[in-house]
């Protein structure tokens, strides 16, 4: 009430949803949590390829504790990690199971009302929340774990090997490279440029590689967009990428244009088909 009162019943399409999530959703689930030794959660590696891709059977909750507190007091259960929508759906109709109503009219993922909205088809399902923001941050909350950078994982990230090394189709730039793109944008002829925003620990960004690769590899005699690599998991780097791009998370990929404004890529689908696709479209080639 007090949220409420003091932003409105839907702050969220300008603040993000996470101050709203955390009041209605999050804080009552911890407080829960807190009474137990493990919970049990109905994640699915292909509901979002964006956060959910490496999600384990079993594991300690990253983000919250159960009784007697601390980090490692609560045990996450994932038992449909590795099973598909398809799996799913075959049971549930096998089984006779009742299900919502608003599946059937397009609804696949549904979460609240006012941040929820059908998809069209060929669209990921996770698509359909959330839709006004970056599509690799799409968690409420209670699976904030996929998203979060542990401090004890830190000596394993400085020493993660680097990504597209030596030979690779996709091309290092520097920070200063890319604020020069910036600058000129609309005074300079040449190519579009498709950076990703990476940290080379980050296992998105690791399930990204194949794919920004053979991208890379297939615009490589392309004359209209060059396909690069930026780290921005560095110190100088990342606010400045915040700023920049909006990046919340890794990877973000974003296309600077020869004229205009970057336009960062929304999808929680990373195929080459629909990189490909979207960066011709942005790019304005066939």
């Amino acid at each position: 009430m007090d949220f409420v009162r003091e932003k409105g019943m839907f702050s969220f399409y300008e603040d993000g949803h996470g101050e709203c999530c955390r009041v209605r959703k999050v804080r009552p689930l911890r407080r829960q949590l807190t009474t137990l030794k493990a919970w049990v959660t109905g994640q699915r590696k292909d509901q979002s390829p964006g956060t959910r891709s490496a999600v384990p059977v079993v594991q300690v909750d990253p983000a919250f504790e159960g009784v007697g507190g601390g980090p490692g007091s609560l045990i996450k259960f994932n038992p449909l990690a590795n099973a598909t929508s398809a799996q799913v759906w075959g049971f549930l109709r096998v089984m006779g199971v009742p299900v919502n109503e608003l599946h059937s009219c397009g609804y696949v993922s549904i979460g609240c009302e006012p941040c929820t909205r059908a998809v069209l088809p060929g669209q990921h399902e996770r698509e359909g929340r959330w839709w006004w923001e970056d599509a690799a941050a799409k968690e409420c909350g209670l699976h904030s774990g996929n998203i979060v950078d542990a401090a004890a994982d830190q000596a394993a990230k400085e020493g993660a090997p680097d990504l597209w090394g030596a030979g690779s189709a996709v091309k290092a730039v520097s920070k200063a490279d890319v604020e020069k793109l910036l600058a000129t944008a609309g005074t300079r002829p040449g190519p579009a440029t498709l950076v990703a925003l990476y940290a080379p620990w980050c296992q998105f960004c690791q399930g990204l590689e194949p794919a920004y690769e053979e991208l890379a590899a297939k615009m490589g005699g392309s004359k209209a967009v060059r396909v690069v690599k930026l780290r921005a998991d560095e110190a100088d780097v990342r606010p400045w990428a915040e700023a920049a791009f909006g990046l919340k998370t890794f990877p973000t990929l974003a296309l600077i244009p020869a004229v205009g404004k970057p336009v960062k890529y929304g999808s929680d689908d990373r195929s080459v088909e629909m990189l490909e696709n979207w960066t011709a479209s942005v790019a304005g080639f066939e």
